[in-house]
């Protein structure tokens, strides 16, 4: 174990739940945000399922909708879609989650298309420069089949280090007309701007054009297309292009904010319609929606066409995410704090320190979201204050039969006669009500036995030292428990 006061140091210099508790935008592109891979694992694995459906040729495409209420990680499962895809490959990731005009949402689209295939993929290049070198592989293998495939990096390497800028123009202008003699091309200007995103120099104007923003004209003309290309017919052909090289997840996200077109639709509406028209045009992948269950029950599946509310869950029934439990409740904090003490080469006293397990097990049997719980440890995260192992089972069991509501305890004649006897034993030789208290027994009824009504005896001496059998009267009672006048 290491120093605890070093250990404890640690944690007030820097609390391991700081980081808010949400996913954010820069969590599913940059460094992700903790995830315990088995929290509402049926999700993702649905998706990653689909994906290899869809490999093996069993259906070109479906749609997956996630519903869960407001903090139990829907965003999570898109982070560990993401970050799985960029790790082991297998499709291109989109993410649609900001729509800046709801009455232009396809004009949206296309821009958060380009966002996307603007960042990272697998191969440590931007997904444009992925599906850009795919392409020219297949332009150099169908002309000369003994060529060998390059490498991506390898790929950007090569326009980085030409310095002729006249041989990188003869050079995309000679991949974008072998491309279009090679496939089936609607607009070869959107070939050519994609073949444009293997130079690291143009590649933000060449990605800012297919998500359809204006080009100043200087640059236009140096790329030599034209000044803008709005339309849904270039997102869909650029969707057809990926899928001839790889799958597609696209995730719309954020679907439950109350923003409304000049039509009145919600977002989520909105959004329906969108889903609709890409799962019949898209020919290789996921579509996955996530949103809360009442924004699905009553906003789209109720209200909208069955055209369209149907082709947002094609796979079947919506994936429901579960709130935690106990062990998924520990399974989280101890994941936090085994990547904060592992980066600090730091051994604590137990996994869980300055948590106490029975604590985290507790919180987990209230079914609490990912959020609460996460907030709850970083406002609780005080070192030197829990103790350094789990508590006493004997503590335990008598702290929770200390906090049990005596509501429940109401109906137990035995259990409150027992309770009764004992404190009545703690009271012999005391006076109460001008008679001494002498001696308490339970020999009651025949043989000394208990009965339903009658469980116990008190014996009294009076002034005269006589014993009696004391008639307890309601008054001695809430004298001696401080019971209400009710009782």
């Amino acid at each position: 174990m290491s120093n605890l006061s070093l250990i404890d140091t640690e944690l007030i210099e820097q609390n391991p739940f700081a980081q808010p508790p949400f996913v954010t935008a820069n969590n599913i592109w940059g460094k992700a945000f903790p995830d315990v891979e088995n929290l509402n694992a049926h999700a993702s694995d649905a998706v990653f399922k689909a994906l290899k459906d869809i490999q093996i040729g069993l259906y070109p495409s479906t749609s997956i909708l996630i519903t869960a209420q407001d903090g139990t990680g829907k965003s999570h499962i898109i982070s560990r879609i993401r970050h799985k895809l960029q790790d082991v490959g297998g499709a291109f990731f989109i993410l649609a989650n900001k729509f800046s005009d709801l009455n232009q949402l396809k004009l949206g689209f296309q821009q958060l298309l380009a966002e996307s295939l603007f960042n990272i993929g697998t191969e440590g290049v931007k997904q444009w420069q992925e599906l850009a070198t795919a392409m020219t592989n297949s332009v150099t293998q169908t002309t000369n089949p003994s060529i060998k495939r390059i490498e991506p990096k390898d790929l950007v390497k090569k326009f980085d280090r030409a310095i002729d800028e006249k041989q990188i123009i003869e050079l995309i202008n000679k991949l974008t007309k072998a491309f279009c003699r090679l496939k089936s091309v609607q607009d070869p200007e959107v070939v050519k701007a994609i073949f444009w995103t293997l130079s690291d120099n143009e590649a933000p104007f060449a990605s800012n054009w297919l998500g359809g923003k204006e080009l100043a004209q200087y640059k236009a003309n140096e790329l030599r297309l034209p000044v803008q290309n709005q339309s849904f017919e270039t997102t869909l052909q650029i969707l057809a292009l990926v899928s001839e090289y790889n799958s597609l997840v696209v995730c719309f996200d954020e679907l439950d904010i109350a923003d409304f077109n000049d039509a009145g639709l919600r977002k989520a509406q909105v959004v329906a319609n969108l889903v609709k028209e890409l799962i019949e045009n898209i020919k290789r992948g996921v579509i996955l929606s996530v949103m809360m269950p009442g924004t699905w029950a009553e906003e789209v599946h109720k209200k909208m066409p069955a055209a369209v509310s149907t082709k947002v869950t094609t796979s079947g029934e919506p994936l429901d995410l579960q709130y935690l439990d106990a062990d998924t409740t520990v399974d989280l904090v101890s994941f936090f704090l085994k990547d904060y003490y592992d980066a600090r080469e730091l051994t604590p006293p137990h996994p869980l320190y300055p948590f106490d397990e029975m604590q985290l097990r507790a919180i987990g049997r209230g079914k609490p979201t990912v959020r609460e719980v996460l907030k709850w440890c970083k406002e609780k995260c005080h070192p030197g204050t829990q103790p350094l192992s789990p508590q006493d089972p004997v503590e335990i069991a008598f702290q929770a039969e200390i906090n049990e509501s005596i509501e429940n305890l109401l109906d137990d004649n035995h259990l409150i006669s027992d309770a009764l006897y004992e404190g009545f034993q703690s009271i012999i030789g005391q006076t109460l009500e001008n008679v001494i208290v002498s001696e308490v027994t339970k020999e009651v009824g025949k043989k000394g036995k208990k009965d339903n009504y009658l469980n116990f005896n008190v014996h009294r001496t009076n002034h005269g030292g006589v014993d009696a059998n004391l008639e307890i009267t309601s008054n001695l009672l809430r004298s001696l428990y401080n019971l209400p006048s009710r009782v």
